[in-house]
């Protein structure tokens, strides 16, 4: 019987601007994810973007002040320089087949 399974590929980053952190990462989304990513119509790409992440990132080694693991979810993803939140999309197929950026990007 053929087998329904996640074929996502997964990727280890390295944030540069927080010198040691480790980012697990899927590579892409799966179609359930995409009412999430998407929102409603007021949802601009730059959150697209954030849940996308949200639900591609599988583990990091990111802690508070305290020295406490930070749970990988949204609020925590949203503040990550946004310099390293590029890093991370781009490394992804979300990244590569332009969704959520303008039509206009796409073209070059």
């Amino acid at each position: 019987m053929p087998e329904l399974k996640d074929t996502r590929e997964t990727i280890e980053v390295s944030l540069k601007s927080i010198k040691g952190s480790k980012v697990v990462l899927k590579n892409g989304l799966l179609a359930g994810d995409m009412a999430f990513v998407y929102g409603d119509e007021m949802t601009n790409d730059v959150e697209r973007t954030l849940r996308a992440l949200s639900r591609m990132i599988v583990d990091w080694n990111l802690t508070d002040e305290k020295g406490n693991k930070l749970p990988v979810n949204l609020e925590n993803i949203k503040k990550l320089p946004l310099t390293d939140v590029t890093e991370l999309i781009s490394r992804t197929s979300f990244g590569e087949a332009g969704i959520g950026k303008k039509k206009e990007t796409l073209k070059e």
